[in-house]
């Protein structure tokens, strides 16, 4: 069954090991993948992942611009990518950047308030869902036991404010506190992905959560390239569960939220 990893990281080749390196330390985890886009194509050309939804962050205001265009040349160059382009609380001309991102072809916004240093429901942040309601979807890391920034209530927040606001909250919205996380997220108007889940809670307890939350809201993703996207996809393939509920969580839910074209998905064995 075909995939699509909703959830990838990807750097210049020129700073990619120094990017790689800085993840790995701020998560304490091994580091396998190079964080490349050729690394990610090559995945593509031997597995049943076929495509897949980048992001890069901006860890202040000025790379906005810059990153926003690598991930449009990026997309352009590679047709199994799909991309979003990065925000930052504190920038300026907050409008005309977004004006720009979907002139340029991106699909969405990915945020990371913790590498990004805001509260997630900060009244500066709180503009830019404004600014996105109804236009782009938002792909957000949610939880840290470590921080608050990023903690699921914050993202209650956002939700009940812009309630037309497409969200995706990054690892079953709670990643390292996904049991803290039920209350805030269940039966909420988002969506959420799976990524960086199942090398920290098994997949048992990944199957418990997709059971509680349904497949109708949950998107697969590995969290490239702090993991491997088809050890993740093998992973998530021995979960027990019927094939249209595989179909939603593995394709259908992030062509619908990030408008990718799946013709000839549905008809794969």
């Amino acid at each position: 069954m075909f995939a699509i990893d909703c959830h990838d990281h990807v750097y210049n080749r020129r700073i990619a090991p120094k990017a790689v390196q800085s993840v790995g330390e701020f998560y304490a985890v091994q580091m396998n993948c190079t964080g490349t886009s050729e690394e990610l194509i090559k995945i593509a050309q031997s597995s049943n992942v076929k495509k897949f939804v980048i992001n890069a962050v901006a860890l202040s205001p000025k790379p906005v611009s810059r990153l926003n265009d690598f991930m449009a040349k990026e997309q352009a160059e590679h047709d199994e990518f799909t991309a979003l382009g990065t925000l930052h609380p504190d920038m300026e001309g907050l409008d005309e950047e977004i004006e720009r991102m979907i002139s340029l072809g991106l699909h969405g916004v990915k945020l990371h308030p913790d590498s990004q240093s805001f509260d997630m429901d900060c009244p500066a942040a709180m503009k830019i869902y404004e600014r996105l309601e109804g236009r782009l979807p938002l792909l957000i890391h949610c939880g840290d036991y470590r921080f608050d920034r990023s903690h699921p209530r914050r993202l209650v927040n956002i939700l009940e404010a812009f309630p037309k606001l497409t969200v995706v909250a990054a690892h079953f919205g709670g990643w390292s506190i996904f049991d803290e996380a039920i209350p805030y997220m269940k039966d909420r108007n988002c969506y959420m992905d799976i990524s960086s889940s199942m090398p920290f809670i098994g997949k048992e307890k990944v199957y418990d959560l997709i059971s509680l939350y349904g497949a109708d809201r949950l998107l697969f993703g590995s969290d490239f390239p702090m993991w491997h996207p088809v050890k993740e996809y093998e992973m998530f393939m021995q979960l027990p569960m019927s094939r249209e509920k595989r179909q939603k969580i593995l394709y259908k839910n992030a062509a619908e939220v990030f408008d990718i074209d799946i013709t000839g998905f549905d008809e794969e064995e």
